[in-house]
């Protein structure tokens, strides 16, 4: 998604604009902040499924929207991107 989805016009416009993005990487076990990481995502996310998209508050944590899974052409993304920033916590 990263190198596709993210970078369409109308999901790169949305993100650049309205977001700021926060990365959790749970891959490579045995590596430091491995056993950190899977513990924030099962905290954030709720899941140790990849990919997870969450839109949360940083400060409260409250949660804005959920996306769970890839979006091969963008459309279903950038609808969650929308809905989360017109629908407030959840």
């Amino acid at each position: 998604m990263e190198e596709k989805v993210f970078r369409l016009p109308a999901v790169a416009g949305i993100l650049g604009k309205s977001y700021v993005e926060a990365r959790l990487h749970t891959d490579g076990e045995g590596k430091p902040a491995y056993d950190r990481n899977r513990e924030l995502q099962k905290e954030l996310a709720r899941s140790v499924a990849n990919p997870v998209y969450v839109v949360i508050d940083p400060k409260s944590r409250a949660e804005f929207g959920r996306f769970d899974g890839a979006d091969l052409t963008g459309t279903r993304f950038e609808t969650f991107l929308r809905q989360a920033l017109e629908g407030g916590p959840r």
